[in-house]
């Protein structure tokens, strides 16, 4: 006969496999999307292009799925592409690129970003790439190239200029693939500022559309993914080139965009077609004038 202390011990493990069982089982956002449907990801400059494929191709090994960044190491701009390829991920980092027309079904991640930080650290970032584009003469930029336009430029300039050519490109892009995928219900919006925020919320909500309910690959895969997280106590975030610190510095330039006018307005719109608020990362509003007080109010 079993004693006391064994049925105790084979309670507590019946108790520990039912309730992992119910966690695996229980409902998440986006349960109804756990099918064989692709999954497209698609991102845009300055968006958090290079932290999504980082923590991706660790969760693809992970997996062992069959998956593919940019076309390599094979094609794939659509759903029919990832089914014919019999892909599981598909990752393009100029996402408004993928065809979506068809109305195949797909799951669909979107990387964005407030408008106001793509054009600070797509200034940041121009003054020094090695891009073999920014280092091209163009008459768009004086018969310079657009680096040595935009070292050449104060500051203030210099931002309207970038904003300028952001809105050609992400500012363009992000809320035209915004439109075309946000209705989808397997659709998930990443703001890069959501990392900051809450990294291990964040990839907690990836691994939800991925279909990895398993706490087992769980955990597994928020071991693997946690190196990724530049954001956490005692970080540095200098990770790469692509990352910039939250110094004064910026605030400085989020203000200098604020002031801008006509170009303040053109960076409203954009967020709010992306659903940002009136005011958010752009920085504070301006301080009230102080009212000098009189001894007897």
């Amino acid at each position: 006969m079993l004693t006391m202390r064994n049925r105790l011990l084979c309670l507590s493990l019946l108790l520990v496999f039912f309730f992992r069982w119910l966690y695996d089982k229980w409902p998440t956002p986006y349960r109804v999307c756990h099918n064989n449907t692709p999954i497209l990801v698609g991102t845009h400059h300055k968006t958090g292009t290079v932290l999504l494929q980082h923590i991706l191709k660790d969760a693809c090994r992970l997996l062992r799925w069959r998956c593919t960044f940019n076309h390599r190491p094979t094609f794939c701009a659509s759903p029919e592409d990832a089914r014919k390829e019999n892909l599981q991920l598909c990752f393009l980092q100029h996402g408004v690129r993928f065809h979506l027309q068809s109305g195949a079904p797909y799951r669909f991640i979107h990387g964005v970003r407030d408008p106001f930080e793509v054009v600070i650290s797509g200034y940041q970032y121009h003054l020094r790439t090695t891009e073999k584009w920014a280092h091209v003469n163009d008459r768009r930029w004086n018969g310079t190239s657009y680096q040595k336009y935009l070292n050449a430029m104060p500051l203030h300039d210099g931002l309207l200029a970038e904003l300028k050519h952001s809105l050609r490109d992400s500012l363009k892009t992000m809320p035209r693939l915004w439109n075309r995928t946000h209705a989808n219900p397997c659709t998930l919006e990443v703001r890069l500022g959501d990392f900051s925020r809450d990294y291990h919320g964040t990839v907690q909500r990836m691994w939800d559309l991925l279909g990895v309910t398993n706490s087992y690959l769980l955990r597994q895969l928020d071991a693997r993914v946690a190196r990724h997280d530049v954001y956490g106590m005692g970080r540095q975030a200098a990770y790469n080139r692509h990352v910039a610190k939250n110094t004064s510095v910026r605030d400085s330039m989020r203000n200098t965009l604020r002031d801008s006018g006509r170009g303040y307005r053109h960076l409203q719109r954009v967020r709010r077609a992306l659903g940002f608020p009136a005011v958010g990362l752009e920085g504070p509003l301006p301080v009230p004038l102080v009212q000098h007080r009189t001894p007897t109010d």
